[in-house]
């Protein structure tokens, strides 16, 4: 057998009997339970409601409400999770106990090592999304919300970018595995960078943002100006500038685009109509190439750092 789909094998078998993977399990399905819940006895079971939200999200369907609903931003900082846990001790686990030097003194190569971990891992991911999405689709089925062809079209559409976008923080967390020699170090680290990417950066953000552009913003909406749109336009656009480096940004554009919502969205052009317009999935895919190659270089940027790194180290 080739010594990477050996590698790579062996990392999935260790993986799939680990207790995180059977955590993060356990959280997808909470959460794919809990907002297609919230969705049938909240929105769809709430006449008033469904009238808020019938100009908001006109034209779509329940499924796409799920997918462009707070649902998408809990989706957005639990897949972080997955692919740094899978990755922190990718490398360190194998130094820290001596097996890395049994495994490299048989006719394999450090470049085939690294690459088997990782595509092992990466099949591991595959796996818990698939749980993940086939859950979503039974629990929206056994609760009554209907699913068209078109739903289903878009929700596996998004399926690949949900593994790209995982793939980033697993490659983030190989990195970790390699700089930090002590596995529980390496958690920690990576679990703190995590956390400040995804939740404290973007609110210092917007708050210096704010901050900055407070007194255009808030004179405007005093004096009822009709300028107020352009200026939280402009606002909106500098947030997102500021948290291009942010992998969720794209990530939510994207999720975005394949269920129809409207590019650009800023969160206050909702109040002139709905969030959705109708267009093919080719059409919203191209709207939003850019997030997806700037995902693809986020991940190859770590990952190849890793590679790099691995190849010069001193695994005794």
């Amino acid at each position: 057998m080739n010594p990477i789909l050996n590698i790579a094998m062996k990392e999935v078998y260790i993986q799939l009997k680990t207790k995180r993977f059977y955590i993060i399990i356990g959280l997808f399905t909470l959460l794919s339970l809990g907002f297609v819940y919230l969705i049938k006895s909240v929105v769809m079971g709430n006449p008033e409601t469904m009238r808020f939200y019938e100009e908001l999200y006109k034209g779509a369907s329940p499924f796409q409400m799920i997918f462009t609903s707070s649902f998408s931003g809990a989706l957005s900082n639990l897949l972080p999770f997955l692919g740094g846990l899978l990755g922190f001790d990718l490398i360190n686990r194998e130094i820290e106990r001596g097996t890395i030097k049994i495994t490299l003194s048989k006719p394999i190569y450090r470049d085939q090592f690294i690459t088997g971990k990782f595509l092992g891992s990466t099949f591991t991911i595959l796996v818990g999304l698939g749980i993940f999405y086939t859950l979503t689709i039974a629990f929206s089925l056994l609760l009554g919300i209907p699913i068209s062809g078109k739903d289903l079209t878009m929700l596996l559409a998004t399926f690949p970018f949900s593994l790209l976008y995982t793939l980033v923080f697993l490659a983030l967390g190989t990195l970790f595995s390699i700089i930090v020699k002590k596995p529980s170090t390496a958690l920690i680290e990576l679990v703190l960078s995590i956390f400040f990417l995804q939740f404290i950066y973007p609110v210092i953000v917007s708050i210096v943002t704010m901050f900055l552009m407070r007194e255009q913003i808030f004179q405007n909406m005093a004096t009822n100006n009709q300028a107020v749109m352009p200026n939280f336009e402009e606002y909106y656009k500098m947030v997102m500038r500021l948290t291009y480096i942010v992998p969720s940004t794209h990530y939510g554009a994207i999720m975005g685009s394949i269920f129809g919502q409207k590019v650009g969205m800023s969160g206050i052009q909702f109040f002139g109509g709905s969030l959705f317009e109708e267009r093919s999935l080719l059409e919203s895919l191209s709207l939003v190439w850019q997030n997806i190659v700037t995902l693809i270089v986020m991940l190859l940027l770590p990952f190849a750092i890793a590679y790099a790194k691995f190849m010069r180290m001193d695994v005794k």
